[in-house]
Parts: structure tokens; C-alpha cells; sequence
């Protein structure tokens, strides 16, 4: 094989980056590699690479590793960090085994010791250029298959073992996602998206509803989900193995919910997801108000500070409602990105949780994603308030203390809420705890020192939220802490009104 023929007809097209400071071994480099590469950029030192790189993120990089300003091991982070697949070699003078080390941790390709061998250097080149190429083919393969999927009139995932790893068009419609990554870090996993219903398939203690499709290969099972919007569907789900791909198969679902069938199988569940997903008759009667300019009560909080004012209704659309209102409540709504609603014509409060536009200039806002309420927080008996930022929590389980990140959201009275960047294990409803509170009042520290129950958790994207009932606190301190930091809040927030 002759290497360097190869490797110039591999390296057509490609460009590449050398970093040297020395100013001879950099010229003589670039010589040798533009006999190859159609670009060769130089750079005298890893600052200078780094933001060549930034503008051009090539895809290969040789480097040296004792440079001044920034040295090749911190460029060489800062390039896995802007492009993960760079193929990195490293041609330095020294080779200690720490260096080595860090190399092999930072997914570097080659590590060469000069004075380097001209032979090595372009067999390396030329195996780096052949795995870019592959996998590089390996994309276009996958995205062909992804249009093959696209194809299909049905929703269509892959799955390796029980992990999604390539799913179709209309299942990403059905979620309302742009790619499968988005799906998993939105909703977790696909079978935790299976709804109970008697008949239905959906995880158990005993089995996952993932393991059991596995497990019954083109056997028909019925599944109910809610998509986006949060309608429920009625799907039917066929599991088939991909044939000499090991773990590997394809699970799709036909929607059948046209046919109205959930009935038959558990009407006592199906009436329940009709009364909790009955939007047109709540439409309908926002008409109603409307049409009476009848006033409505938008509920605000803005860290703790009750914010509700009057409003009425001055349009319902198709998925939204515009609201007028003054501009104090419209602040209110900008910042919590959400409003709730009250009226007397209302059954229970709406949660409007998504907020389309807020017109300062004629003091309207309109909102989406609308929802009935089964209980209200407008109806807080205490009063809660989101401490400032000289705060501190410790949270002891059975004596054990937990060592994750803790954020104090809210405190009252008689209770406190926890933003946790995770769970502490084994930790349930009705648990009792020990905990440890450090607030600033008057300039000196405020400490709490008390045992409480866990009264409830949720979850977000990133991380949990749970309260805590105060078992005995001493109130008195707390009571002074509270109100000052409410009339903070109400100067930070007349604040806000005028900014």
C-alpha cells in the first residue's frame, strides 16, 4: 500500500489545523501536510487555535502540548467541547505518563513523540481520515433510514434492548418534539407515556410494558397515551425483531381512537378522561363571559406576593383567550409566565399556563393551555415568600445527611419547599426529616433547626420539588423574617412595574 498516495486521495477536501509554537517545525509541518490537505491553517499557540476553530471547526487537529498563553491539553477540552468527533493528535517532545493519561481521558487520537516519523505520521493521518469518512457515512445511512421511517403511516420507533434510538416524523408530531433527544429528556421513556386502563397495556410492578412487547413478538396490544395537546389516544402497538441485529426491533402504533372503543374496555375510566379533557365545554363557557362582559380574577404570585386584579374577556379563540387587564397584573403574568383564573360562572379556577402575548400597549395578554383546576393555590391559607439569596438547607434522612444541591423555593409559617437536584433515596410521602435553615435577618443569621414530614414531591426536566411540614419551629423570628422579606418583595416588584 502506498501510504502517501492513499493518504492524499483520502484528505481531498478536508482541511486541517496544526498548532506549534515553534516558528521552524510549524513552517516545515505546513509544507509537508499541504501536500496532502487542501487547507492547512497554523496557529503559534492554543489561544489563537482556539478561536481559528471556533470560526472553522476542522476535523482534524494536530497539536503540541507546551505552548505559551494556552497549552494543548486546555485547547485540545475546548475543542471536544465545541466539536466532540475532531480528531485530535498530539505531537509533543515529552511523553510522561501523566501526559499520557490526560490524553487517553480527553479522547485524544494519536500522541506522537517527536521528532515524529514521517511514516506514522501519515498512517495516522490516514486511519483518522478513513473512521471521519465512516462515520460520516454512518450518518447518511441514519438519516436515510430516518426517511424511511418518515414514510410509514404509522408511529414507528427502533429500539436497542428498551432504550429509543430512532423514531419517525409522526411520532415526533404526536410529542411535539424536533428529534428522539428532545423526546427522551421531555418525557423520560415510552412506556412510561402508557396510561392505565383495564385491558391496556401499561408497566406493572412485575413487568415492563417495554419487556412484555419484547416478549410477544407481533402480538397486538392495546395502549392508551396523551399526546402533546393532551389528548388521550387509543393506539394499537406490535413489537417485531429486526432480524440478525441483536436487541434490536421495531415498535409501531396504529391510532384507532376514531373508533371509540376505550369504552368497551373500562367506561368508568374513559368518562373520567372525558370530564378532565372536556376544553370545549370550558370554551364555550369563556364565550359566555365574554359575551356578558362579565369580569374575571387574574391570580398572580411574584415570589410570594399575591398579585390579582380584575380583568374581562375580549376575545376566545380557537386554543386561547385574550384578557384585558391593568398593566401591574400584566407584569405579574410577564414574570411568572402564567396566570390563573377566578369567576363566579367558573365551576373551579383555570390555570392558564402558557402565556402567547402580553400587549403593554393596550393592556391585553392572551393565553393558552387552559385547564379546570381540582384545587387552587389562590386559596393559601399562609402566607409563603421566596427567601433572597443569602440562604442555606441541610436535609437529614435518618441521621444521614443529603448531598445534593438544595434551593430554598418558598417558606411559610408552616411549611417549606425544597428545589432538589435530586431525590434522596428511599425519601416518601409522610417521612419525617430533620432540617436545617439558615436565612439573613436584620443582617444576622436566622437559624431553623427542625424535624418535619414530607407532604408531597413533583417533578420538572431537571429537577424536584417537595414540601415539607414544619413539625415545631419557633414562629416568632420567622413571623419577623416573613414580613420584611414580603415588604421587600413589594418594593422589588413596584420596582419591576417601572423598569
Amino acid at each position: 500500500m502506498d501510504v502517501l498516495k492513499d493518504l492524499k486521495s483520502e484528505a481531498k477536501g478536508f482541511t486541517i489545523l496544526y498548532v506549534e509554537d515553534n516558528q521552524a517545525l510549524r513552517q516545515n509541518a505546513a509544507k509537508l501536510l499541504q501536500k496532502f490537505f487542501d487547507r492547512v491553517d497554523v496557529a503559534a499557540d492554543g489561544v489563537i487555535a482556539l478561536e481559528m476553530f471556533k470560526k472553522n471547526l476542522y476535523p482534524i487537529v494536530i497539536t503540541d502540548i507546551k505552548m505559551p498563553n494556552m497549552n494543548g491539553f486546555k485547547l485540545i477540552k475546548n475543542i471536544k467541547h465545541l466539536r466532540a468527533d475532531t480528531k485530535i493528535l498530539i505531537m509533543s517532545g515529552y511523553d510522561k505518563k501523566e501526559y499520557l493519561i490526560e490524553a487517553i481521558e480527553l479522547d485524544v487520537f494519536r500522541y506522537l513523540k517527536k521528532p515524529v516519523n514521517l511514516k506514522a505520521l501519515t498512517s495516522d493521518l490516514y486511519i483518522a481520515l478513513k473512521e471521519i469518512k465512516e462515520a460520516r457515512n454512518t450518518k447518511i445511512l441514519y438519516a436515510n433510514l430516518q426517511n424511511i421511517f418518515n414514510y410509514q403511516s404509522s408511529m414507528v420507533m427502533m429500539l436497542n434492548q428498551t432504550k429509543p434510538v430512532l423514531a419517525n416524523q409522526i411520532f415526533l408530531d404526536f410529542y411535539d418534539v424536533d428529534s428522539l433527544e428532545e423526546f427522551k429528556e421531555t418525557y423520560r421513556g415510552i412506556s412510561e407515556q402508557f396510561m392505565e386502563h383495564d385491558g391496556f397495556l401499561y408497566d406493572s410492578e412485575k413487568i415492563s410494558s417495554i419487556d412484555k412487547l419484547r416478549m410477544s413478538e407481533k402480538k397486538l396490544f392495546h395502549i392508551k397515551m396523551k399526546n402533546a395537546s393532551a389528548e388521550i389516544k387509543h393506539l394499537i402497538a406490535k413489537y417485531q425483531i429486526i432480524p440478525e441485529k441483536s436487541g434490536y426491533g421495531i415498535l409501531s402504533f396504529d391510532d384507532v381512537t376514531e373508533l371509540k372503543l376505550l369504552k368497551l374496555f373500562d367506561e368508568r375510566q374513559t368518562d373520567l378522561d372525558d370530564k378532565n379533557q372536556d376544553n370545549e365545554a370550558m370554551f364555550k363557557l369563556l364565550e359566555v363571559i365574554q359575551r356578558n362582559s362579565a369580569k374575571v380574577e387574574l391570580h398572580n404570585y411574584y415570589k410570594g406576593l399575591s398579585i390579582t386584579h380584575d380583568g374581562v374577556i375580549v376575545e376566545v379563540k380557537n386554543d386561547s383567550i385574550v384578557l384585558k387587564t391593568i398593566y401591574m397584573q400584566q407584569k405579574a403574568v410577564q414574570y411568572e409566565k402564567r396566570t390563573i383564573l377566578v369567576s363566579e360562572a367558573l365551576p373551579s379556577a383555570i390555570n392558564c399556563s402558557e402565556v402567547v402575548k402580553i400587549g403593554f400597549e393596550n393592556q391585553t395578554i392572551e393565553v393558552k393551555n387552559l385547564k379546570f383546576m381540582n384545587s387552587s393555590p389562590i386559596s393559601r391559607s399562609t402566607i409563603r415568600v421566596v427567601p433572597d439569596e443569602k440562604q442555606s438547607a441541610s436535609l437529614f434522612l435518618s441521621e444521614n445527611k443529603f448531598h445534593g444541591d438544595i434551593i430554598i423555593e418558598d417558606i411559610s409559617l408552616d411549611a417549606v419547599k425544597f428545589k432538589l437536584n435530586a431525590l434522596p433515596a428511599g425519601l416518601q410521602s409522610g417521612d419525617e426529616v430533620n432540617l436545617d435553615i439558615v436565612l439573613e435577618l436584620d443582617k444576622k443569621p436566622l437559624i431553623i433547626n427542625t424535624e418535619a414530614t414530607m407532604l408531597r414531591k413533583s417533578e420538572s426536566r431537571h429537577s424536584f420539588s417537595v414540601v415539607f411540614i414544619f413539625k415545631d419551629v419557633k414562629k416568632r423570628d420567622l413571623v419577623k423574617y416573613i414580613t420584611k422579606r414580603q415588604m421587600a418583595i413589594i418594593r422589588e416588584f413596584k420596582g419591576l412595574q417601572n423598569g
